[in-house]
């Protein structure tokens, strides 16, 4: 099983705090989120990464260069990095192999092993894709600019509804997916109507009743795209 990394985009609300350098290799704690999410990755035995680059991508591929870590690390270049970012996961599929179950993750999103495990851990069935589920909606820091999930009742697995503008929700999405390979082809279907985004192709999904949630119950995570986000982590994490 692979991981991809999506680290292509400019991260233009957080610059002030990056001074234009990528995101991904804001440091917090003195570790930049890039190395948190592959110390995460030999934590649960993933060993292969992929980490798709675009804006500044000669920065990231030089940092990873001079990593020394027990992995499998390649990197891919998306030219098209400043659309949405599943476009940046479609780059990716040169590197996985046919039929390979993957997970994506977003490269600006501060979690721990334990919500990869998760991820890691869930059985996709006959679902082409699932995605990690915060319930915990009112302690969510910045909520207003989550992606907001609707499960159906009964059944916290089951997705119905996805978008930032719902009214009425149930959880937040945490930008971790794990896909079958097929995925790919939903991200092309989505791209071909003028759709970019990993949403797009995830909703695509959930009209056919193949996109499916995990709960990560009280995992820590938090998405680190703006200076509020990254004084809150700064804050919060010992």
């Amino acid at each position: 099983m692979k991981l991809v990394i999506i680290a292509a985009g400019q991260g233009k609300r957080i610059q002030s705090i990056t001074s234009d350098a990528p995101k991904t290799l804001l440091k917090i704690k003195g570790r930049t989120l890039l190395e948190t999410l592959l110390n995460n990755c030999m934590h649960v035995g993933i060993l292969d990464v992929v980490v798709v680059t675009g804006y500044h991508s000669n920065e990231i591929v030089d940092f990873i260069h001079n990593l020394q870590l027990d992995l499998n690390i390649q990197t891919v270049f998306n030219p098209d990095w400043n659309l949405e970012n599943g476009v940046s996961i479609l780059a990716a599929k040169a590197k996985v192999l046919a039929n390979e179950t993957f997970i994506v993750t977003m490269s600006d999103h501060f979690y721990g092993p334990d919500l990869l495990e998760k991820v890691k851990d869930t059985n996709l069935g006959s679902n082409i894709a699932c995605v990690a589920l915060d319930f915990n909606k009112y302690n969510i820091f910045d909520v207003d600019d989550g992606m907001k999930i609707t499960v159906e009742k009964n059944n916290q697995e089951k997705i119905t509804g996805m978008s930032k503008t719902l009214d009425n929700f149930n959880a937040i999405d945490c930008g971790v997916f794990k896909c079958k390979y097929s995925f790919f082809k939903t991200l092309d279907d989505a791209r071909n109507c003028g759709k970019f985004s990993i949403a797009e192709a995830c909703k695509i999904l959930i009209e056919i009743g193949k996109m499916s949630g995990v709960n990560i119950g009280n995992s820590f995570w938090l998405d680190v795209d703006t200076p509020e986000a990254f004084h809150y982590l700064t804050n919060t994490i010992s």
